[in-house]
C-alpha cells in the first residue's frame, strides 16, 4: 500500500496552461500538457468556463498563496489536497440551463473557490479561499480522524524506520544485512484501540519485503515484522515482532524474460477510426450520442461526472448532477499480529486520484484512446501534471437489438463510450470505468488487478499442514488463506467499493421505490398462479437501506414527470457484482470488530440520503485513525425524509476474494459492475434511430 510517487512533469512551458485543468488529444496516442500542444499555447484562453472546472495550475498556485499569506500556514504544515469548492448545486444547474450565448457572458459566472486540507504533525486543519477576491474564507481545526498521507510523510516513515537500531536488529535475526534490498510498504494505521493506534497520534505502519533477482519484491515478504511510526513526533513508535519465518526466495517474476516461456504473438486486432471519433470535448465538457457531461479529476476519488444530461429528440433531460467513486475498504481476514490492522481505506487514506498512474496504450486501453491529463497539488501546494491518468475510447459492444422476420433480418450494432482510469496502490491496481451506452444505460465497472497481498509460511504443500483441501482446523498459518505456491499464502479478504450517485431524474426532486415481482394464486382452469408487482415508495433513509436482491427492481423516479404511457420517469439502480468471487451478503467481520464500527457503508448494498454538500464520502471525510463511523452508517441514523427530495443514491458492491493458484504471481483483472438503466424514462426503444450496418444486404 505504499504511496507511489506521482509523475511530476510540470515543465516550464506547462505553467502557461492556466485554464484547462484536464487535457486531451482526441484519437491520439500522445497526451498534451493541459490539453494544448506546444505549438498552440494561444488556444489556452479559449477553454470554456464551467463552474465545476477543476483548478488550473494558476488557481492552485493562487489558492496556496492565499493560505500562506493569511498567516495561518506554518512552515511545517503540508497540503494533503487543494481542489475546487463546488458552488451551490441549484446555481450550477441554473448556469447549466443557460443558452450558449448566456454562458459566454462573464456576468453569469459563479464565484471560483477552492477548499483545502493541511496537516501539521497530528493537527489537521481545513478551510476554503475565494479565488476572485483572494481572501481566506474559512479555517478550522479538525478534531477527529486523519486525512490522506503526504509524500513527505511516506518518505519520513521510511527514513525513520531504516535508521532504527531495533528494526535493524530484527532484520539481522532474519539474516538480512543489506538495507538497500529491503522494500517498504507504508500502510495506514487505522484504529484498533487506544493502546494500539491512539487518535492523539498521527501514525503509519510499515511492512517489508526483500528485493531479489526476479524484481518482484511482493513475492518475498519479511514476515512477522511491523514497524509503527509516529509521524507527528517524528520517531519510531514501536517495532513488533511475531516470530521469524524464512523469506520465500523462489523466483516469482511476473515478466518472463526467457523467450522459451513466451507464447507466440497473436495476430493483431487493429482498431481504426479513419473519420475520427464520435465524441467532442469542449473544455471539460464531453458530448457523445445524446449524452453530455462535465468531467473533472479529484485527488481523492478520481474522475467526477457532473451535470449529466440526455438529448431526447431535442429535449435536454437531466439524469445526474454528480457521480463518482465514493470510497472503498479492503479488509483482510487474518487476525495475526502482522495482519490484524490490514483493512485499508484506500480512497480516504491514500487518495485514489493522487495514485492514478499513466495508462498504457494497447494494453490498459485500445489503440483509439484519447488520453487525458490532470493537474494536482504537491505537499507544498504547487501544481504538477499527472499525465495520461484518464483514457476515453469508443468500442463495439455487441448488437443493441436484433430480430429476424421471415427472410428479413433487422439488426443494429451498439457502440459505447468508456472513460477509464487506474489507481495503483501498493500491490493492487484498481480500474474504474464509466461506460455510456447509446440506449441510455450507464455502467460503472470496478476491476482489481496486480498482485495478491501474500504472507510467508514454512509450508510447501497443503498436506504439510494436515489440511483437508479447503477446510483447515489444524494449521495456523494456512487457516486464513490459500497456499498459492511454495512458502506463499494469499490471505482471504474483500474488496468493497461504494459509488456516490447524485441522481436528478428530470429535475432535482426525486423519490426511490421498489417493485417486487411475486406469485399469487388465481382461479383459472389453465393456471393456478399469476405474476404481479408489489410497489413500495421509500419515505425515509431507514426505509431505503438494503441488501441487493436480484429479483427486486429499485427505481429512482420523478413523480412529477411521466412518459407517454403515464409512468413516472425513472432509472433502475442495479447493485450488481460479478467475477469469480461474488460479493458476500455481509461484511465478513463481527459486529464488534473495529472495522465494522468504522465502515457502515459496507453493511448494505443500497443507501439513499438527502443531498448535503457535507456528505460526500461514504466512509466519512477523515477516516484514518477514526474510532467511529462518520459516514453513511452515521448519517442515515437521522432517518431523514427522502420522499420527493433531492436524493443521493449510494451503491455498495465488491468481491469476497478467496485466492487461487491462477492468480499468482499476477492476477487477471476481476470485475464487478453497477448499472443505471432507464426505466420508463423514454417512450419507446431509444435506439430505433441507429443506422444499419454498411454490410447489411437487406433492402434499405
Amino acid at each position: 500500500m505504499k504511496r507511489k510517487k506521482a509523475v511530476k512533469t510540470l515543465f516550464a512551458a506547462a505553467v502557461l496552461l492556466t485554464t484547462t485543468g484536464i487535457g486531451w488529444n482526441a484519437g491520439s496516442s500522445e497526451t498534451l500538457f493541459g490539453g494544448v500542444a506546444a505549438a498552440s499555447f494561444a488556444q489556452v484562453n479559449t477553454v470554456p468556463y464551467h463552474p465545476l472546472n477543476p483548478l488550473t495550475a494558476d488557481e492552485l498556485n493562487s489558492a496556496a498563496w492565499i493560505v500562506k499569506g493569511s498567516g495561518k500556514l506554518k512552515a511545517d504544515m503540508r497540503f494533503t489536497e487543494i481542489k475546487v469548492k463546488e458552488p451551490e448545486k441549484s446555481k450550477v444547474w441554473a448556469w447549466n440551463d443557460l443558452s450558449a450565448e448566456q454562458k459566454k457572458n462573464k456576468k453569469n459566472r459563479l464565484s471560483r473557490q477552492a477548499e483545502f486540507v493541511v496537516v501539521q504533525g497530528r493537527q489537521v486543519f481545513e478551510g476554503s479561499v475565494d479565488l476572485n477576491s483572494k481572501k481566506l474564507l474559512a479555517w478550522k481545526e479538525v478534531k477527529q480522524g486523519q486525512p490522506m498521507y503526504t509524500d513527505e510523510e511516506y518518505e519520513l516513515a521510511e527514513k525513520l524506520t531504516m535508521e532504527s537500531k531495533e528494526f535493524r536488529a530484527a532484520l539481522i535475526k532474519r539474516g538480512i544485512t543489506d538495507l538497500s534490498k529491503v522494500k517498504v510498504d507504508q500502510l495506514e494505521a487505522g484504529y484498533y484501540g487506544d493502546e494500539d493506534t491512539h487518535p492523539s497520534k498521527r501514525l503509519m505502519k510499515l511492512s517489508f519485503y526483500l528485493m531479489t533477482k526476479d524484481n518482484n519484491h511482493y513475492a518475498h515478504p519479511i514476515e512477522g515484522l511491523i514497524v509503527t511510526v509516529d509521524l507527528g513526533a517524528k520517531k519510531v513508535d514501536k517495532v513488533d515482532e511475531s516470530g521469524v519465518i524464512p523469506v520465500p526466495m523462489e523466483d516469482h517474476g511476473y515478466v518472463k524474460g526467457d523467450p522459451g516461456n513466451m507464447r507466440q504473438p497473436a495476430k493483431p486486432i487493429y482498431i481504426s477510426q479513419p473519420k475520427g471519433v464520435n465524441y467532442s470535448i469542449n473544455g471539460n465538457e464531453i458530448s457523445w450520442q445524446n449524452f453530455k457531461f462535465h468531467l473533472r479529476f479529484d485527488p481523492r476519488v478520481g474522475p467526477i461526472i457532473s451535470t449529466l444530461t440526455y438529448n431526447d429528440h431535442g429535449k435536454v433531460r437531466k439524469i445526474m448532477y454528480s457521480g463518482s467513486f465514493g470510497g472503498m475498504t479492503v479488509p483482510y481476514g487474518d487476525p495475526s499480529d502482522s495482519w490484524y490492522f490490514r483493512a485499508y481505506m484506500d480512497s480516504g487514506s491514500y487518495g485514489m486520484g493522487k495514485l492514478g498512474r499513466p495508462l498504457v496504450k494497447g494494453a490498459d486501453t485500445p489503440d483509439n484512446v484519447t488520453f487525458i491529463d490532470a493537474i494536482l497539488n504537491d505537499d507544498l501546494g504547487k501544481p504538477y501534471t499527472s499525465p495520461k491518468v484518464m483514457g476515453m475510447f469508443e468500442r463495439y459492444a455487441d448488437m443493441d437489438w436484433t430480430h429476424a422476420s421471415g427472410d428479413k433480418v433487422e439488426s443494429r450494432a451498439r457502440m459505447e463510450l468508456v472513460l477509464r482510469y487506474i489507481s495503483t496502490i501498493g500491490n493492487y491496481d484498481y480500474i474504474i470505468d464509466w461506460v455510456f451506452q447509446q440506449n441510455g444505460n450507464i455502467k460503472i465497472n470496478a476491476g482489481a488487478a496486480g498482485l495478491e497481498a501474500v504472507k510467508a509460511t514454512k509450508r510447501t504443500n497443503i498436506h504439510d499442514t494436515g489440511k483437508d483441501h479447503y477446510h483447515d482446523s489444524k494449521s495456523v498459518d494456512t487457516r486464513n488463506g490459500t497456499l498459492l505456491d511454495e512458502h506463499i499464502i494469499g490471505t482471504y479478504h474483500q474488496h468493497i467499493y461504494n459509488f456516490r450517485l447524485d441522481m436528478d431524474i428530470d429535475g432535482i426532486k426525486n423519490s426511490v421505490l421498489e417493485l417486487q415481482p411475486k406469485t399469487v394464486p388465481v382461479e383459472n382452469k389453465r393456471r393456478t398462479s399469476e405474476i404481479v408487482l408489489d410497489e413500495k415508495v421509500y419515505k425515509t433513509e431507514q426505509d431505503a437501506k438494503q441488501k441487493f436482491k436480484a429479483d427486486k427492481i429499485v427505481l429512482i423516479t420523478n413523480q412529477t414527470k411521466e412518459n407517454s404511457q403515464g409512468y413516472w420517469t425513472g432509472y433502475q439502480i442495479i447493485a450488481n457484482a460479478g467475477g469469480t468471487h461474488p460479493f458476500a451478503e455481509d461484511l465478513l467481520a463481527a459486529d464488534d470488530d473495529y472495522i465494522s464500527k468504522r465502515v457502515g457503508f459496507a453493511k448494505n448494498h443500497l443507501w439513499v440520503t438527502p443531498f448535503s454538500q457535507q456528505e460526500i464520502y461514504p466512509e466519512g471525510k477523515y477516516v484514518n485513525q477514526n474510532p467511529v463511523d462518520t459516514g453513511l452508517g452515521a448519517w442515515t441514523e437521522q432517518n431523514r425524509s427522502i420522499y420527493q427530495a433531492d436524493d443521493v443514491v449510494w451503491v455498495t458492491t465488491g468481491t469476497t476474494h478467496i485466492p487461487r493458484a491462477e492468480e499468482w504471481p499476477m492476477m487477471s483483472t476481476e470485475w464487478v459492475s453497477t448499472m443505471l438503466k432507464p426505466f420508463n424514462f423514454f417512450n419507446e426503444t431509444p435506439t430505433l434511430d441507429l443506422p444499419k450496418s454498411p454490410y447489411d444486404k437487406n433492402d434499405k
